[in-house]
């Protein structure tokens, strides 16, 4: 459904999905819930107020309202919460720790790069200048995306102690044990994650202790996804033990400081934390010597100079979504599949 502002009155706009023309056929049509959502919005373009200036939502007024689409879900992908609680003050949400050694890192582009074969792996690291930058196909350790689930506040304003992700996150119902993740069937055959005994703890000293390794299959199940094209896999994570052990004021210089911000990318009370890598279609696989797969020209580009040098790649990109099921937070991991194709 959409709701679109007519001349001062609210015009509803609704349009039966499959399920619902299936059931209005039957003649067992009835609505029981319905849900909200705002996908249209992008709040990046609210203007906060700072200092003596005031709010300004005079971009948001203007945004484009969605028609209703008869999909299953189409229109509402990142949905409305309503917590049942009226006490909840922070909301976790989801992050990826670019700060570990074995943590991939974003390139400048936008895209974690992920390299089909050893030989695509090789020239990318040479190209980008550290294997933190490239996640290999079907590897279950070495470089592999870290998420973390916590309250990113501002340093400071609520100090990631066990005591605070107690009052904040465990007694809110919001600790993220269980996600979902959507992956792109025509390109991604299987998610790899870490296990349920991982390790992410930090001591009175701040010395990390982790290991989120081998990273396991995970299992896809039957869940609605996001269109035809992905698959859904179930994501659990392990307890983030990455606190503040700090007993003196945080403001004063003198004072050792172990938050644990070295090691996390969640400035507050820290949930849960998970890696993962994927492994895609064989078909997908073939270095330079092989012939390319139809893939990455149907939904790619081939032959392209990524870093206008003599060497060839074709790519594809696809996204990640990943979805915790406490908090209902979301996020979106934009991978760019590499295959080196010669010079």
């Amino acid at each position: 459904m959409g709701f679109q502002d007519n001349v001062g009155g609210i015009v509803l706009d609704a349009a039966l999905t499959d399920i619902g023309r299936k059931k209005m056929a039957q003649g067992d049509f009835r609505i029981d819930k319905f849900s909200l959502g705002d996908d249209e919005i992008d709040y990046g373009l609210y203007t906060p107020a700072i200092g003596t200036g005031s709010e300004d939502f005079s971009k948001l007024d203007g945004a484009p309202i969605m028609e209703a689409f008869g999909g299953q879900n189409s229109n509402i992908n990142y949905g409305l919460q309503n917590f049942i609680r009226e006490d909840i003050l922070y909301i976790p949400l989801l992050k990826w720790n670019s700060l570990l050694e074995e943590s991939a890192k974003m390139n400048s582009d936008g895209f974690f790069y992920f390299a089909a074969n050893k030989e695509t792996a090789r020239k990318l690291e040479t190209q980008l200048g550290s294997m933190r930058y490239v996640l290999r196909n079907n590897v279950i350790e070495q470089t592999k995306i870290i998420v973390e689930s916590g309250i990113d506040c501002q340093p400071g304003e609520i100090y990631p102690t066990e005591m605070n992700k107690e009052r904040y996150i465990a007694q809110m119902g919001l600790y993220d044990k269980y996600l979902l993740a959507y992956c792109d069937n025509r390109f991604v055959d299987k998610l790899l994650t870490s296990p349920e005994d991982a390790v992410f703890k930090n001591d009175i000293a701040d010395n990390l202790y982790m290991n989120f390794e081998p990273l396991q299959d995970s299992i896809k199940i039957s869940l609605p996804s996001i269109d035809d094209n992905h698959s859904c896999y179930r994501i659990t994570a392990v307890d983030n033990g990455v606190i503040d052990y700090s007993v003196e004021d945080p403001f004063d210089p003198t004072v050792i400081i172990h938050t644990g911000l070295l090691h996390s990318a969640i400035d507050g009370p820290r949930s849960t934390v998970f890696a993962l890598n994927f492994k895609i279609l064989d078909e997908m696989t073939s270095d330079s010597h092989g012939q390319a797969d139809y893939r990455y020209t149907k939904f790619g580009y081939t032959n392209n100079a990524l870093f206008s040098t003599t060497d060839l790649y074709d790519f594809i990109d696809t996204t990640i979504y990943i979805q915790a099921l406490s908090s209902d937070d979301r996020i979106s991991i934009p991978i760019r599949i590499v295959r080196y194709a010669g010079t």
